[in-house]
C-alpha cells in the first residue's frame, strides 16, 4: 500500500472515531441537562451513548498508530507545534473515561453528581482539543506543503485564528451529533428535549462551519490548492445544518437533513483536514519499503477490528427498554 492508501486509511480511522466517540462527546454534556437531579433519568441519557464509548476509542488508538508508523515526520511536527492541545486532549480523554466509570462506584447522589460534572467538562474539552489540533495541522502542514513563509503576517494570523474556529466547530458538531443520538435512542419525553437542544445548536454549528470554510480559503491563498475542497465541504455542511434547523422548526425530525446533520458535522471536519494537509502529509510519509512492509499486518488487524465492531454494534446498540442494563 502506497502513501496515498495509508493517508486514506488514516482519514477513515479518524472519521470513524469522530462518528462514534463524537456521539459520546456530545451526549455526555446532556446527562445533567436532560436528567436534572434525578439519577435514574441521568443514567438513561447516559445509556443512550455509553455503548459507543469503547467502540469509538479503538479507532482513535488505531489512527494514532498509523500516524506514528506511516507519517512519523508529520506526527513530530504536530507534536511540537500543538503540544499543549495534544496534552489537553489526552487529559480530557482520561478524565472523561475515569468520570464515567467511577460515577456509579458509590451510591451517594453527591458522588454521582460531582462525577457527572467532571465528565461534562471533559467531554467539552475533548472535541475542543481535537479541533484545535486539526487547526494547528491546517496552518503548520499547509505552510510546509506550500513552502510558504511560516513567519509571515498572514501565517501568524492563521496560526491564532484557525485553531480557535476548528475547536469551536468540534464542540458544536459533537453537541449536534450527540444530541441526535440521544434523541434517537431515549424515551419520548427525553427525546423531545434532546431535539430541542439540537435545534438551538444547529445555527452556531453552521456559523462555525462557514468560518472554517473561510479559513480554508485563506489557507488556499497561501498556495495549498487542496484547501478549496475543504472549503466546499464545509460550506455544504453549513447548508445541511441550516436545512436541519428548518425541518426542526417545522416540527419534522425524521428528514434526511436532520438524520444526516449529526454524522456529517462530526466527520466533515476530519475530511476537510485531510483535504487541507493531505499533500504535505503524503510528502512526509515513511519510505515505500517501510510502508509496504507494514501493509498486510495493519490491514489484517483493521479487518479484525471491523468484525469486532460489527458484532459489538449488533449486541450493544438496541433500543432502550425497561430491562436495559445500565452499567455506568
Amino acid at each position: 500500500m502506497n502513501a496515498l492508501g495509508w493517508g486514506l486509511l488514516l482519514t477513515v480511522l479518524l472519521g470513524g472515531w469522530a462518528a462514534l466517540d463524537g456521539a459520546v462527546q456530545g451526549g455526555v454534556p446532556l446527562v445533567r441537562a436532560l436528567g436534572g437531579r434525578e439519577d435514574s433519568r441521568r443514567r438513561v441519557v447516559l445509556a443512550t451513548v455509553a455503548p459507543l464509548l469503547l467502540l469509538g476509542e479503538v479507532w482513535l488508538v488505531a489512527a494514532a498508530g498509523v500516524l506514528v508508523a506511516a507519517f512519523g515526520h508529520a506526527e513530530t511536527l504536530l507534536w511540537s507545534a500543538g503540544y499543549p492541545f495534544v496534552v489537553a486532549l489526552l487529559v480530557a480523554w482520561v478524565v472523561r473515561d475515569a468520570a464515567l466509570w467511577l460515577r456509579s462506584r458509590l451510591a451517594g447522589p453527591r458522588w454521582r453528581e460531582r462525577w457527572d460534572v467532571v465528565a461534562q467538562v471533559a467531554s467539552l474539552a475533548f472535541p475542543a482539543a481535537f479541533g484545535a489540533i486539526a487547526g494547528v495541522a491546517w496552518v503548520q502542514l499547509s505552510v510546509v506543503g506550500a513552502q510558504a513563509d511560516g513567519g509571515s503576517g498572514a501565517a501568524q494570523a492563521l496560526a491564532v485564528g484557525i485553531p480557535v474556529v476548528t475547536a469551536g466547530l468540534g464542540v458544536a458538531a459533537a453537541r449536534v451529533h450527540g444530541g441526535l443520538v440521544v434523541a434517537a435512542r431515549a424515551p419520548a419525553a427525553l427525546a423531545v428535549e434532546a431535539r430541542r437542544r439540537v435545534r438551538r445548536a444547529l445555527v452556531p454549528a453552521a456559523a462555525l462551519a462557514t468560518l472554517a470554510a473561510l479559513a480554508a480559503l485563506a489557507v488556499a491563498a497561501l498556495g495549498t490548492a487542496s484547501a478549496l475542497v475543504a472549503a466546499v465541504l464545509l460550506v455544504a455542511t453549513a447548508g445541511l445544518a441550516l436545512a436541519a434547523r428548518f425541518d426542526l422548526d417545522r416540527g419534522v425530525h425524521r428528514t434526511g437533513a436532520v438524520r444526516g446533520a449529526g454524522p456529517v458535522l462530526a466527520v466533515v471536519p476530519v475530511v476537510a483536514t485531510a483535504a487541507v494537509v493531505g499533500p504535505a502529509v503524503l510528502a512526509l510519509a515513511a519510505p515505500p519499503a517501510v510502508l509496504h512492509g507494514l501493509t498486510w499486518p495493519v490491514l489484517g488487524a483493521f479487518a479484525a477490528v471491523l468484525v469486532a465492531q460489527a458484532v459489538s454494534w449488533r449486541v450493544l446498540l438496541r433500543p432502550l427498554g425497561p430491562r436495559t442494563v445500565v452499567f455506568l
